[in-house]
Formats: structure tokens, sequence, C-alpha cells
């Protein structure tokens, strides 16, 4: 057999064991499930037993260690998914910290009762505890990003729904008005889902991002929509409005008379406004047939056949 140095070049020489049958069957079993499942504690587990057991290690603490994470496996599972699925549940943090000491102090428990009370798992009680942090940790972020993402839209939909009342802009002082409100829903619903262990709760990242949205919110499609619509309707009422004080407003016309031959017995008029509603002309036609009365205002004997006359009307207004 092959002989192999220990550390450092000096000391006695280790022979090294060959695998046994079973050993090498497990190793092999859960290198495969290890490939397809690689969150899988299953495997990990089988691996370190198995790799503890060639070490030299107490492979007893390992079983253990795994029967505990096996007996708690269902439950992260279910919570997990609920996770995965964008739900939050009720109370994480306290469930979590109690699922934690929980599993610790019935690890203790086993060793204890299977082992005897002078035997030490420190080792594989961290490697528990560590792995246990870790998975409820991960399902902690996942229910923190789906509370940052709900904050998200609702402060979306705050910021418009504000505009769209108010038909502007929204000052700076709204705007921090209502991140703030975000915020503090932030911390609130963040604190039920935190457990003990976890020192970060990731509210700088979570302020950041909607921090972002309330400043860049007039950037958005639907606040462009908005001022364009706004836009609109100042244009609209701008020929309406009125200055304060008093205002003249002139109106040219003119009146287009045909008097053809006749005693005055016939008489048609047509009168119509033309250009802005709020400054109109006006234009007349009429037609009277008096061409063979005398024409008084003129001192003549008939009067003319087309008369021609422009016209000015003056508009007075005091507000």
């Amino acid at each position: 057999m092959e002989l192999k140095r220990g550390p450092r070049g000096h000391g006695r020489a280790k022979r090294l064991q060959p695998l046994s049958a079973v050993t090498a069957l497990v190793l092999g079993a859960v290198a495969v499930l290890s490939l397809r499942e690689p969150s899988s504690w299953a495997a990990r587990s089988a691996l370190i037993a198995a790799a503890g057991e060639e070490e030299g290690t107490n492979p007893s603490c390992e079983t253990i260690r795994f029967e505990e994470k096996k007996a708690v496996e269902p439950r992260l599972r279910n919570w997990e998914k609920a996770a995965a699925e964008g739900r939050t549940l009720l109370g994480y943090g306290t469930k979590a910290s109690k699922l934690l000491n929980k599993t610790l102090d019935s690890y203790d428990k086993a060793v204890r009762a299977k082992l005897g009370e002078g035997s030490s798992c420190e080792g594989s009680r961290e490697v528990l505890d560590h792995e246990l942090q870790q998975q409820l940790h991960s399902i902690f972020l996942m229910q923190r990003s789906t509370i940052e993402q709900v904050l998200y839209q609702r402060l979306k939909k705050d910021l418009l729904r504000k505009m769209r009342r108010k038909k502007r802009e929204l000052n700076v002082k709204e705007k921090l008005r209502l991140l703030h409100g975000a915020m503090n829903d932030y911390d609130s619903q963040v604190k039920e889902l935190l457990p003990y262990f976890v020192e970060n709760t990731e509210r700088d990242r979570a302020e950041k991002r909607l921090s972002e949205l309330q400043w860049g919110i007039g950037d958005t499609p639907e606040a462009k929509e908005m001022q364009q619509r706004w836009k609109m309707e100042r244009m609209r009422r701008m020929p309406m409005r009125q200055s304060k004080g008093i205002s003249v407003s002139l109106s040219p016309g003119m009146r287009l008379m045909f008097r053809p031959s006749g005693f005055g017995n016939f008489q048609v008029y047509s009168r119509r406004q033309v250009g802005p509603m709020h400054n109109p002309n006006e234009v007349s036609i009429g037609l009277h047939n008096d061409g063979k009365v005398i024409d008084v205002y003129n001192k003549k004997p008939t009067p003319p056949l087309i008369k021609f006359q422009p016209t000015i009307g003056i508009d007075v207004s005091a507000s």
C-alpha cells in the first residue's frame, strides 16, 4: 500500500485504509443524489457521515444529526414552498427561532441518551446549527423580497393616485411622506418575520429601491401620460382665461345690403357669427326691394343697388 507523509513533512507515516464495500456504495449513491439535488439535506448529511467514517470521527454523532434534520425537513419544505409562492408566514420569526432551539435541544438529549453523558459531538452540533440557520435565513429572505415587491407596487399606485387627484407633479415633501409610510410598513412586517439569529433585515436595499421609485415616478409611462393630458387641458383652457381688471374686446364685422327695384314690401335678413368663440365677428346680409323709394338719408331719388357697411363691436368688461 502507498505511504502518505503527515503535514509539514515530518511525523509518522500513516497507512491509508482501503474503503469498505458498504462505504464505497454509500459514497457513490450519494454522489449521484447530490448531482440531481445539490440542496438536498439527505445527500449532504450522508456524504459528511461517510467522509467522517473514513477520517476516524464518531459516526454516531453524524447519525443523530441526520435524524434530527430529517425530523424537521417536512416543515422546512412546506415553509420554503409557501415563501417561493410569494406568501408570508404569520409569526415566522418566532416559529423559526423555536424550531432551531428545539432541534438543537433534541440533538443534545439524543447524544446524551445514545452516547452517554460524557460524549462530545460539538462539531456535528455546530454543523447542524449552521445548516438550520442557513436554510431558515433563506426562507426569511424570500419572504422579505415578497414584502418589498408588494410595497413597491403599492407605493407606485399611491404616488400616481395622488398625482392624478392633484393634477400636477408631487413636491418633495409629498413624495417623502409616502416613502416614510412605506418604510414604516416594511419595518413592522419584517419584524414579525425576523428570527433572533438574523441581524441584517436588508432595510437599506429596500429603502434604496423605494427611494429610486419615488424620485423617478415622473419618468414612468403612467406619469408621462398624465402630464401630456394636463398639458392639453391647459392649452384648451388658455383662450377662456380672463385677466383681472378692465378688458376691451373689438369685434369687426360687415353688413351687406341689396336694394333692388320695388316699394319695400319684401325683406330678407341673415346674420352669422364667425371667428373664435371668445371674440366672434358678425356678418350680416340683407335684401330689401325698396329701389323705387326715395333715399331720404342720402337725399337722392333712389337708393344704391348694393350697400356695404363695415361694423365694429366693442365689448368692455371688468373683473
